[in-house]
């Protein structure tokens, strides 16, 4: 019994975002959602990009800082007042920051490869704590975290347009 128990809050915790503080106490998120939609949102049909994210993992040194996160961007627009869906895209990002005072600027990101790239590029690119709370094989915590990002992101385009 004490081992189902065990099982069921690690794969809850897997799903879980993570805080927004690195050890020690600087904060790293301020300038993510923005950089999100500037590299990865595409609007194909002339609409706003809008991004959510979950936090997967940190890895932080000296005077820099990895956080691994999975990201959904997706474009609304409007047909006759109502919300539309155009380009999406869900998947995991590296964003790597240089420490600069207290605040981390984001320098760079990395996706994985599409296709048979896939897998040797997470491995080589995520920590193998980010790689465990992607859900690979876990339907539920996925579609869970896909669930929880477009309805984040429905609601920034509902207040964006002005339908709230």
């Amino acid at each position: 019994m004490k081992a189902h128990i065990f099982l069921l809050v690690a794969l809850l915790s897997a799903c879980s975002p993570l805080t927004a503080q690195l050890p020690d106490g600087a904060d790293y998120l301020t300038n993510v959602e923005g950089y999100l939609i500037e590299n990865i949102g595409i609007a194909s049909f002339g609409g706003q990009v809008f991004c959510s994210y979950e936090v997967l993992d940190t890895k932080q040194e000296a005077i820099k800082a990895d956080v691994y996160v999975w990201a959904l961007c997706e474009e609304y627009y409007l047909v006759d007042n109502s919300l539309e869906t155009g380009t999406g895209s869900s998947l995991p990002v590296a964003l790597h920051m240089q420490k600069s005072g207290n605040e981390y600027r984001l320098q760079s990101y990395e996706v994985p490869k599409d296709g048979m790239g896939y897998g040797p590029s997470v491995q080589a690119i995520f920590s193998t704590l980010a790689i465990e709370r992607m859900c690979e094989g876990d339907p539920d915590c996925y579609n869970g975290r896909a669930e929880r990002l477009e309805l984040e992101n429905e609601q920034k385009a509902e207040e964006y347009y002005g339908l709230k």
